[in-house]
């Protein structure tokens, strides 16, 4: 499908074409008038797959996809990369899917997937209210089929570390299964930290919270020292490997969640730890990882002066030119965000609308075109890697113009798909 008029569309839009607009946005304008832009259909499985094919033959190449979203609530931001992850598990043999999210909640979700029968209540249980939509579910009610006619089963991960409790919980339900009881005070003192880590972190979302930081700072040390310690004596001690091997994922995943309270380290290191967390789900030559997450997090660079993001950059310091980047965005709508503070599993996602594009952005210049989806390669599209603003939408409410940061869509992504009108996910039913 050819785009036509987009020069006078344009015209209307940004009242500033020649001479006053730039020479760089100008060549970007003819570059969308040759069909740098490729028309995707999401009417259904198979008409989205057949339009969508070339894209996904490239992704199909690489160990690491990403799959991005521009805000954390938008239904067809889901609905897309289930039908990519569906088409690269198919097509492609990736066998693990791994999410935003805790990897010890996770864990546990994947343990319970294919025995559940009650997706809902577990996807609440599990996993943040981010993903508790029935966009996701239709993912997981995929997978769970999947599993149960293919020898290769596909798991779902997580690669965050927001909670401590799940892993304690982990820890010694794994423990248990060993038949070994020698850690009972250690796991004591373990205890007592997350308790209080994780009443601070959901504590933040209701209103006159206070908690005393210094406490939780020297609480979230010896978290810290009594977790190492642990992961050193079940590193050399004698019991199933399977077993081990867990515990010493829910070891590490603790002591990621107490570092940041007891050594204040900076937000930007949350990327490379769940670059960390993706690389070790690449056990053999024959894993393949798909991750849903942020647009922010999935880039190869980060965002406001590297303050955050970028875990695309590090994933590809693990795997050189074996990491996919897919960004997604939209420009107007609704979207699903929470009011709260820290995004938990039990936060309220309702539906806002999402402001009309600031001048001279991404999504103003997007939305110009005659198509309402498509995807493209931003380097094709922006050979010259001209800035403008993109919007960053995370949990939260807001989508106006503090939301954007100055970018060249190819410093952060391999491809592209903006949907023009979008709306809020659904909630599960």
């Amino acid at each position: 499908m050819k785009i036509r008029n987009i020069l006078i569309v344009a015209v209307l839009a940004f009242n500033s074409f020649s001479p006053l607009m730039g020479k760089a946005q100008q060549k970007t304008l003819s570059i969308l008038q040759q069909d740098a832009l490729k028309p995707i259909n999401l009417d259904n499985y198979k008409a989205f797959k057949k339009s969508i094919a070339p894209l996904v033959k490239e992704m199909g190449t690489k160990k690491i996809v990403g799959l991005g979203e521009g805000t954390h609530g938008t239904a067809e931001f889901y609905k897309l990369r289930y039908y990519i992850t569906r088409i690269l598990i198919e097509k492609y043999g990736f066998n693990h899917v791994a999410f935003e999210n805790d990897v010890t909640e996770v864990w546990q979700f994947n343990q319970q997937l294919a025995s559940t029968k009650d997706l809902k209540s577990l996807m609440q249980k599990y996993l943040l209210s981010l993903w508790q939509n029935e966009e996701t579910k239709e993912l997981f009610a995929w997978i769970k089929k999947y599993n149960a006619s293919n020898k290769r089963k596909v798991s779902v991960d997580g690669i965050d570390y927001p909670s401590q409790l799940p892993d304690v919980v982990m820890i010694k339900e794994l423990l248990a299964a060993a038949k070994n009881t020698s850690f009972a005070n250690t796991l004591t003192t373990i205890t007592k930290a997350a308790t209080m880590q994780d009443d601070a972190w959901s504590g933040m979302n209701k209103e006159g919270f206070k908690t005393d930081w210094k406490e939780l700072g020297a609480l979230a040390k010896q978290g810290y020292i009594s977790t190492d310690s642990l992961e050193k004596v079940i590193k050399v001690t004698a019991m199933d490997t399977v077993i081990k091997a867990n515990l010493v994922l829910a070891i590490v995943n603790l002591k990621q969640g107490f570092e940041p309270f007891y050594r204040r380290t900076p937000e930007g290191a949350r990327d490379s730890i769940m670059a960390y967390n993706t690389a070790k789900l690449i056990k053999t030559d024959q894993d393949k990882v798909v991750i849903w997450a942020h647009n922010a997090h999935l880039g190869k660079t980060g965002i406001y002066n590297n303050a955050v993001g970028g875990t695309g950059g590090f994933i590809l310091k693990h795997f050189p030119a074996n990491y996919y980047a897919l960004g997604t965005g939209t420009a107007i709508g609704t979207f699903g965000g929470t009011k709260d503070a820290r995004a938990v599993n039990n936060s309220i996602i309702a539906p806002y609308k999402l402001e009309i594009p600031i001048a001279n952005s991404w999504e103003e210049l997007l939305s110009t075109a005659s198509m309402p989806n498509f995807y493209f390669n931003p380097l094709t599209l922006n050979p010259d890697k001209m800035l403008k603003p993109l919007r960053f939408v995370g949990y939260g409410i807001k989508s106006g113009a503090k939301s954007y940061d100055t970018s060249n869509l190819s410093d952060l992504f391999d491809s592209f798909i903006f949907i023009k009108s979008s709306n809020a996910p659904t909630p599960l039913k």
